[in-house]
């Protein structure tokens, strides 16, 4: 009896149908080659990651393949029903040149969210804008200028591992003019329409931007003393807590079609500068990194990481219409996004209104067509709608919305 040329072992574990998170601890190792500490550590996170997800009854499948008998090839896949969140290291270990890691995890059912919905089984992709500063004199300690724009890039290297993201660095460009205006109420009245066309041609379904509020010193007057030898008693007491400097950013997050608000939040805390009022670290360095309001802030750039994973994955996906013919519809988006043949969307028309004051707002209306993917490419598809494009005033730049 001949062996088949494939052998599929699949493994189920019930998991609740309800939202839900717990907390797990796993352990990963990788081989240290060459002395790559850091690669080996980004395997061995890597590696606890998916032991973690094992731990917590995600859906696991294993694949082998067979040639003649030899195992060529062997596959483990984590799919969708678990959201396995940031890595916290807890400790590290060398010994024989094997890294060995423990990290703690939080582990969030995929099937619901708590808007109600199920979660999105689409890649959306975003744009991740400048965060510009309320107060720039305040990076002059520390040369923290570069924090502008490098806030984007560190969110970026947090989401590049999220399956339902593809999250592109936009930190050059400004999206609120008037950072010190740049409250929700007035971002809730469509005021990205404005400069929606610079992010149009990256074409992304979503904006994220936020506004720096504070990274002062708690006690400003401690860099400026001038009695010498209060001076002199503060350098030395540089662990006091006269020396503990504020970071607190406001994120937000947009429709990039509509220039509507979906999401708005503040980030808080604190943590110990030092005495290192003349050093020129630079925001995101590795210098930085090492102060305890590095770790700090590092800490609060993983929350706000994920805070866009979270609130994207249980939103819609939305898409725009390329172009028509007949009852069939084109859409920027394929494979890569996860679009397969089958899927369905909503179709809608896209407006453009304009105040008193020539602020344009744009509306999305629902019509009574359902597109059915029929073709999917990687970058492409197309679909089939139950009517006629045509009667329908449906065009080029018109929105589809997944179902």
């Amino acid at each position: 009896m001949s062996l088949p040329r494939s052998i599929f072992i699949s493994l189920c574990i019930f998991v609740s149908t309800q939202s839900a998170a717990v907390t797990v601890q796993a352990t990963g190792q990788a081989l240290i080659v060459n002395g790559d500490l850091s690669s080996a550590r980004s395997i061995a996170i890597n590696r606890a990651r998916a032991q973690a997800a094992l731990q917590a009854n995600a859906f696991i499948s294993t694949q082998q393949h067979l040639t003649q008998g030899v195992i060529t090839e062997d596959q483990l896949s984590i799919t969708s029903l678990a959201n396995v969140g940031r890595a916290k290291v807890i400790s590290e270990k060398i010994k024989s040149n094997v890294l060995s890691i423990l990290i703690s995890v939080d582990i969030i059912s995929h099937n619901q969210c708590s808007n109600g919905k199920s979660a999105n089984k689409h890649r959306k992709r975003i744009a991740i804008a400048a965060f510009p500063m309320l107060d720039p004199s305040q990076s002059k300690i520390g040369r923290l200028r570069n924090i502008e724009s490098s806030l984007a890039s560190e969110l970026v290297k947090r989401l590049a591992d999220d399956d339902n993201i593809e999250a592109l660095n936009a930190g050059h460009l400004m999206l609120q003019s008037e950072v010190s205006i740049a409250a929700t109420q007035q971002l809730a009245r469509g005021s990205l329409t404005t400069v929606l066309q610079q992010t149009r041609q990256l074409e992304v379904q979503y904006i994220v931007s936020g506004v720096v509020r504070d990274i002062s010193m708690l006690t400003p007057s401690v860099f400026r003393q001038k009695n010498y030898f209060i001076d002199k008693y503060n350098k030395y007491d540089y662990l006091s807590s006269k020396y503990m400097r504020a970071f607190e950013v406001e994120l937000f997050i947009h429709d990039g079609f509509t220039g509507a608000l979906i999401s708005q939040k503040s980030f808080r805390t604190a943590g110990l500068w030092g005495n290192n009022d003349r050093q020129k670290f630079g925001f995101a360095s590795s210098p930085f990194w090492q102060l305890d309001y590095g770790k700090q802030v590092q800490s609060k750039l993983d929350q706000m990481a994920d805070e866009i994973s979270a609130t994207l994955r249980c939103n819609d996906f939305t898409v725009e219409i390329s172009r028509t013919d007949q009852n069939s519809i084109w859409l920027k988006a394929g494979r890569t996004a996860g679009i397969k043949a089958g899927d369905q969307f909503d179709v809608y028309r896209k407006s453009t209104f304009y105040d008193r004051q020539q602020n344009p707002t744009i509306e999305l209306s629902k019509t009574t067509l359902m597109l059915t993917i029929k073709e999917v490419q990687a970058n492409s598809a197309r679909g089939s709608v139950n009517g006629l494009t045509g009667q329908n005033n449906i065009q080029s730049g018109d929105i589809l919305i997944s179902r």
